[in-house]
């Protein structure tokens, strides 16, 4: 219950809001890596902090195309690509 209460907060308000979001990094680097919590614990700060930038950034990255082709999906346009090799067979 109190996560699904912080994760409906827009800020952090309190240090058990900070604990929560400790766990929900460690949780963030666990699930983009494929390891487990203890592992993700276990790591050095270095590291974790390296992990999570790289979990966080692929997440947005992931998150815009997601959201791009959502709208491109939504307006009705539909991309078409043109096969042209049948030019490379002709005879001059």
């Amino acid at each position: 219950m109190r996560v699904q209460t912080f994760l409906s907060k827009n800020s952090i308000e309190t240090a058990e809001d900070i604990e929560l979001q400790s766990q929900m990094f460690a949780y963030l680097v666990a699930k983009h890596y494929g390891i487990s919590l203890t592992e993700v614990l276990q790591m050095s700060p270095e590291i974790f902090n390296q992990s999570l930038s790289w979990a966080l950034a692929i997440d947005s990255k992931n998150r815009k195309e997601q959201e791009r082709a959502s709208a491109q999906s939504n307006s009705g346009n539909e991309t078409v690509t043109l096969d042209y090799t049948f030019l490379e067979l002709e005879d001059f």
